[in-house]
């Protein structure tokens, strides 16, 4: 198969991130994985979509980083391909990330990807489910009982109010994501809600929803295509997301733990200087986005 994949910028792309992994599985298995970025589409004279696309330039790799390494470097193919050729075209980016300073590129994607799709080019996602949830406001559209109360205003007195009735609440921008601008308000914070409102309404309405307790837990996702949820040999493709504030709490309490038991059998170790400096070093080497 021949497969595009849609980027916010290659030269941005982390040896983390999903696409990196889907790219070099596909090349793992035989497959073209053609990288482009949000800028490198045109649309030409003779109605084709082309563009400047890259690809690394061995047949399988073992590691992500010599992966991604390769696909950015001098080695790497760099062909103007017709997207219309492919079989599959993905769109990776993420039009928030160029909310701020490249505002052209937040729907480029959506855009191309709407003329390929008519072309006969598979995209996924489908450009107008995409363009349907570019916002906060698509939740309201789920049922009731999977989504909390929710008030979506630029009105600092009507946040206010819907903090005071619900006591602990989220505000955030109603468009973004990644966890920019996001504020946990509880009865203690009211005071300084004002701070919070203009920090947040700088990037349009703010969206108030209750808080959720169970959210400490984390929130499970299922894989989906054509509306019904993946499965594997009888279970569900999901994974479970745990917030890095919970792990990170649980890896001090471990250290804790452990810090205990072997001070126990000896002195030489302080717990106050080392139990800190062990969860920290564990926290930050955690790379969740």
């Amino acid at each position: 198969m021949k497969i595009g994949l849609v980027v916010n910028d290659i030269n941005t792309e982390e040896t983390g991130y999903t696409t990196t992994r889907l790219a070099m599985a596909a090349i793992n298995l035989g497959h073209e994985a053609w990288v482009i970025g949000a800028g490198d589409f045109a649309y030409d004279p003779d109605e084709k979509i082309k563009a400047r696309a890259r690809h690394a330039p061995k047949a399988s790799y073992k590691s992500s980083e010599t992966y991604l390494k390769e696909l950015k470097g001098k080695g790497a193919k760099v062909e103007r391909i017709t997207v219309d050729d492919l079989d599959v075209l993905m769109l990776r980016n993420d039009p928030s990330s160029d909310a701020a300073n490249r505002t052209w590129a937040q729907g480029a994607g959506i855009i191309f990807g709407r003329t390929a799709m008519r072309h006969g080019v598979i995209v996924l996602n489908d450009p107008n489910g995409l363009a349907k949830a570019q916002n906060k406001m698509y939740f309201q559209h789920f049922p009731e009982e999977v989504r909390p109360n929710t008030l979506i205003t630029r009105d600092r007195e009507e946040i206010k109010s819907f903090a005071r009735e619900y006591q602990n609440i989220v505000i955030k921008p109603l468009q973004g994501s990644g966890g920019e601008s996001v504020f946990m308000v509880r009865p203690e914070d009211i005071p300084n809600l004002n701070q919070m409102i203009d920090a947040v309404s700088r990037s349009g309405y703010v969206i108030c929803q209750e808080y959720l307790k169970d959210a400490e837990k984390g929130d499970t996702r299922l894989f989906v295509m054509n509306g019904m949820p993946l499965r594997y040999k009888g279970k569900y493709a999901a994974f479970r997301r745990i917030r890095r504030e919970a792990i990170c709490a649980v890896i001090f309490m471990q250290a804790a733990r452990w810090q205990r038991r072997k001070s126990e059998r000896s002195n030489y170790v302080s717990q106050k200087s080392y139990v800190p400096n062990l969860s920290r070093m564990a926290c930050s080497s955690l790379a969740w986005t």
